[in-house]
């Protein structure tokens, strides 16, 4: 990596590996890398609109969600969302405040809808 990152978040999409935010010392970080196993190298994307340490990291339909995390010791309430295909980020806020997101899970299926 160009940058050195400590609590940053890693997910993998279509097999390239993502770096995302991160701290160095006291800098947070709103840069992200890909690392393509097949090249064996490290590339900068587009920067994400917010600094963010600890976020947690998901895939789903082909984009990368980048979410809560910490900026400054503010906790954060959004999202961001990673198209690859335009190497562009969309965010979008969350309905809470002041609690701290470690994670995410997605379940990928239908909703449940009982009928009588």
């Amino acid at each position: 990596m160009s940058v050195n990152r400590n609590g940053f978040g890693i997910r993998i999409l279509d097999g390239v590996m993502y770096a995302i935010g991160g701290i160095n010392g006291t800098v947070a970080h709103k840069s992200v890398e890909i690392y393509r196993p097949s090249t064996g190298v490290w590339t900068p994307i587009a920067n994400m609109h917010l600094s963010r340490h600890n976020p947690g990291v998901f895939t789903l339909d082909g984009l990368l969600y980048v979410i809560g995390g910490e900026q400054n010791s503010t906790i954060l309430n959004s999202v961001e969302i990673y198209n690859p295909d335009t190497n562009t980020w969309s965010m979008e806020t969350l309905p809470v405040s002041g609690t701290k997101i470690y994670g995410a899970v997605v379940v990928n299926r239908p909703p449940y809808f009982r009928t009588n």
